[in-house]
């Protein structure tokens, strides 16, 4: 009830606020007893009691539903007496003219009290759900008959009730009891209204009850008739009466009408659904009455007529549709008014003018006596339809064009579920030579070629019996034995049980592409010029030979076989002469070798042969490998006769043994080609095995480049220095030599990891920490009041000076340090000026100009030309120490040495001797000439701080 009446709470809380708030003001009179006012207020406010009473009666006598039906002889009992008592009450109130005896304050009460005791009664019954028995007029009779006795008793027999007022002293004990009885009588069967139904009218009594029972509180003691108290009590009765009013006879006389309005409301919301229904059916519905009125159209159609509804109804159908439609329109029209139902197809045009069809359907409308008193027309649009059967008709014609296409240039099968082909088209026959009707009825094994396996037929009937496309190529025999390459296409066709019910293949004939790429693999594969396998397929059959070794147990052999001297046949007689070589030695390997063998060419004048299974043990094969390759090169060392000039190129042969399943392709050919420059290395023309020892070189080599490529990072270089001095010993400079300090292997020598370093390219990355290091020293002795002088000769290699960028890394470790370029000193080989001397020339000035000098270390050991020395910005040479260590007793080196200084003087260089061991070697040199030396007579490399501190050695 709080939940669906917050505001009654509301006024409930204020009433007991406000009877609070009269509760604890003082007594006092709110009018004078007797008063005018008095009267007419108290007349007013029980006269409206009375009406509301007399309302409820009507309401109950007249009401027409069962819920109240049950009621009404209740409330025209209780009600009746209540509107009786309340006036006689309202009538006899002191001060009011009398009625058959005079009017007094203990006549008033009396009246008062049994006319809440008679509607306190009607609230249990009501409550309780009595059911008073006999008709309506039973219970007014009834109610007459008690108020006359009632009447009676409060007119000439009122001594008979008990004293309830005393005159100036106002209300007595048993008149408190009285209204305290009334009280709770009240709030009880307030509180079981609410226990006993959710019903509007319950809830309106419930508080009527409520409010009833308080104003019997305030009225309890009142003083006299003036009392504020019974002002306030019977204000509190008039809301109890007007909720009885609220709960009886309006919600009573409401029902009805919100009955009327519920069943109106459905009615129309019947007739919405139908409209919104007919306006949503896909067609477009109409009623016309026998004059050919519209009497009704739905939205779908007025839509299609470009009118509103409203515009279309009541007027005849032949203002409202086209005019060329009316012929066609009129006459189904009149059909159906006959009673015939019809029906007729036709296009018209919408308003916008677009052309549209449409089927249009007629039927008689009859009457309850089976007149015929209209027709129901329904107009379906059944454009899209005619578009879609043309769009099918041209489809239909589209695929007979494509199946002629189809045919004209494919190979078609159909086959059923079983594989048995049941259609080919002509493409088919002529590229199988077969007849149409030798085909028919067999399955596609009658083309079979045998190349491809079971697996792969396996496989494609999964596929396709399980609903899938399969696309693939397939190799097929003609009648003839002939085979033909398609690429095939197989599309399964389904059934409703999902099953596989036919097949349809559909192929390109490939033959020509198929023998297109085989030429192109075999290019991809082999050789061009001698048409042996190439290093590519060599590699797939090396792989092959190495599984067919593990698997039967046997031993095989690969050969690396290489021309000797093949660079002279190509620069004597021509590359044209050296290709024709090249293919009489694919020739005569052919030749030398098995079926299975393979001979394949990996590049210039390098040849591989793989024998296979040539022994079941290594020992064995090892002989038989012998055998074999000494055979072959016996063969190829033999004379060949190009163009009438008879060539010798001999081979050397590296051979490695294979048969275990951990050997791998590329590291095979790496082992046999040690053993090929191992054979080299021996004189050529000779058959060199593959030796562990030289994987364990190579190994070695190997781990030493990867520790030197982290030597640089890990602060291993060190920088020792060797002093160069002049005749009186004094020293004029040091050379940088650079040693590397590894924390396992020690000192490694310059001449085990220097060649690594260059053929690596490492040397790029120690040269330049080499530069950075000397011109930083060079900048710390700057300050050095003895070596300030020096200068530090860097040795350059020909790998560091011909990269692009050389000029500017020396300029940039010059800028870094702050040194002076002209203490710095580059030497370089007689090695480096063989190519691009221009460019070594440039480099060389560029530098130059910055102060740089150059040395032109290890003079006299390579190919120096006297014609080029004077271009070089040169201003020192340096003897190597191999004319040095024996100059004191070969005359030849001493030659070599007093040439060297009388050509440096001639040109106004300065000479360093190197590797000066003894006085002898010294004081000679000098007297020749010399006038710099550098060697372990005076100083070993040394770190810079063991350089001498003094100026002379």
């Amino acid at each position: 009830m709080r939940r669906n009446h917050p505001s009654l709470l509301w006024a409930t809380g204020s009433v007991l606020l406000v009877l609070m708030a009269v509760w604890a003001m003082p007594r006092f009179n709110l009018f004078t007893e007797g008063s005018g006012e008095l009267l007419v207020l108290h007349l007013i406010i029980e006269l409206f009691s009375v009406f509301v009473a007399l309302l409820v009666v009507v309401m109950a006598w007249n009401v027409f539903t069962d819920e109240n039906r049950s009621t009404s002889r209740t409330l025209i009992f209780g009600f009746s007496v209540v509107a009786g008592l309340d006036l006689m009450h309202a009538v006899s109130y002191p001060g009011m003219p009398d009625l058959l005896t005079p009017s007094s304050t203990p006549k008033a009460i009396f009246f008062w009290f049994l006319a809440r005791a008679f509607d306190l009664l009607t609230f249990w019954l009501l409550a309780l759900g009595v059911r008073l028995p006999g008709q309506r007029w039973h219970a007014l009779a009834v109610a007459v008959g008690v108020l006359a006795v009632v009447f009676a008793w409060g007119t000439w027999c009122l001594d008979w009730f008990p004293t309830t007022y005393v005159p100036g002293e106002g209300a007595t004990t048993l008149n408190g009891q009285i209204d305290l009885l009334l009280l709770a009588g009240y709030w009880a069967a307030a509180w079981v209204f609410v226990r006993s139904t959710h019903s509007l009218r319950n809830r309106y009594l419930a508080w009527a009850c409520f409010l009833m029972g308080l104003a019997q509180l305030l009225l309890n003691g009142f003083a006299d008739t003036g009392d504020v108290l019974l002002f306030f009590g019977h204000v509190l009765k008039i809301a109890a009466f007007a909720l009885i009013f609220k709960g009886t006879f309006w919600l009573g006389l409401r029902a009805p009408y919100n009955l009327l309005q519920q069943s109106e409301q459905q009615l129309r919301s019947k007739q919405t659904e139908l409209d919104t229904l007919l306006s949503r059916i896909p067609a477009g519905l109409a009623r016309i009455d026998v004059a050919g009125r519209y009497v009704y159209v739905n939205q779908r159609l007025a839509q299609r007529l470009g009118q509103p509804v409203e515009h279309i109804v009541g007027r005849p159908f032949g203002e409202v549709i086209r005019p060329e439609r009316n012929a066609t329109v009129g006459q189904h029209l009149s059909l159906a008014l006959s009673g015939q139902p019809t029906g007729y197809e036709g296009q018209t045009y919408l308003v916008n003018g677009e052309p549209n069809h449409a089927t249009v359907w007629m039927a008689p409308e009859h009457d309850s006596a089976g007149q015929v008193v209209g027709v129901i027309a329904v107009v379906l649009d059944v454009t899209e339809q005619r578009r879609l059967q043309q769009d099918l008709a041209h489809s239909m014609h589209e695929i007979a064009e494509l199946k002629a296409a189809l045919d004209a240039h494919a190979i078609v099968a159909i086959t059923n579920a079983q594989g048995i082909i049941t259609s080919v088209n002509d493409k088919f026959c002529e590229i199988s030579q077969y007849r149409r009707d030798e085909v028919l009825g067999q399955s596609h094994r009658i083309i079979n070629s045998g190349h491809h396996s079971e697996a792969f037929f396996r496989d494609l009937w999964q596929t396709i019996s399980s609903g899938n496309v399969w696309t693939g190529e397939i190799c097929n025999r003609a009648k003839n034995g002939s085979l033909y390459w398609v690429h095939t296409t197989i599309v399964p066709f389904v059934g409703k049980d999902g099953l596989a019910e036919q097949y349809i293949a559909i192929r390109a004939d490939i033959t020509k592409r198929k023998q297109a790429e085989q030429d192109a693999q075999r290019m991809a594969l082999h050789d061009a010029l001698t048409d042996l396998p190439n290093r590519r397929l060599m590699a797939e059959r090396v792989s092959q030979a190495i599984a067919h070794a593990v698997r039967d147990k046997h031993v095989s052999a690969l050969l690396l076989l290489d021309l000797d001297h093949f660079k002279e046949v190509n620069d004597t007689l021509g590359h044209a002469q050296g290709d024709e070589l090249l293919r009489a030695v694919a020739n005569r390997l052919r030749a030398s070798v098995r079926q299975t063998d393979t001979v394949a060419r990996l590049g210039g004048d390098e040849f591989v042969v793989l024998l296979t299974d040539i022994a079941p043990d290594m020992a064995a094969a090892t002989a038989a490998a012998s055998d074999w390759a000494e055979k072959m090169r016996a063969q190829l060392a033999r004379p060949y006769e190009l163009h009438g000039e008879p060539v010798i190129a001999t081979p050397s042969v590296g051979v490695v043994l294979f048969g275990s399943a951990t050997d791998d392709p590329e590291e095979m050919l790496k082992q046999a080609d040690m053993a090929l420059y191992k054979a080299k290395a021996g004189g050529r023309n000779q058959v060199c095995f593959f030796d562990p020892s030289l994987q364990a070189e190579v190994n070695s080599r190997t781990s030493l480049l990867r520790d030197l490529r982290a030597a640089v990072e890990l602060d291993q270089l060190r920088l020792l220095y060797q002093p160069v001095v002049d005749r009186a010993r004094r020293v004029l400079g040091v050379e940088a030599l650079v040693r590397w300090q590894h924390p396992e292997r020690g000192l490694v020598s310059p001449a085990a990891f220097i060649p690594l370093a260059e053929q690596s390219g490492i040397i790029l990355q120690i040269g330049e920490w080499v530069l950075d290091t000397a011109c930083a020293q060079l900048s710390a002795w700057a300050d050095d009041p003895v070596r300030k002088a020096w200068t530090i000769a860097v040795n350059v290699c020909a790998r560091q000076f011909n990269e692009a960028t050389f000029v500017a890394t020396v300029e940039a470790a010059l800028a870094r340090a702050g040194a002076n370029p002209a203490h710095l000193r580059l030497e370089i080989t007689e090695s480096m000026l063989q190519s691009d001397l221009d460019s070594t020339i440039t480099k060389m000035r560029q530098l130059n100009d910055r102060g740089v000098r150059f040395s032109l270390d290890d003079f006299g050991t390579g190919y120096s030309s006297l014609s080029y020395l004077k271009l070089l910005p040169l201003d020192q040479f340096k003897i190597d120490k191999s004319f040095v260590d024996d100059i004191l007793n070969n005359r030849k080196d001493l030659a070599v040495a007093k040439t060297i200084l009388g050509l440096a003087s001639n040109l106004g260089l300065g000479v360093v001797a190197e590797g000066v061991e003894s006085a002898a070697q010294y004081e000679l040199l000098a007297t020749y000439g010399c006038e710099a030396f550098q060697g372990y007579l005076f100083c070993k490399p040394v770190p810079v701080e063991a350089l001498p501190r003094q100026s002379s050695i």
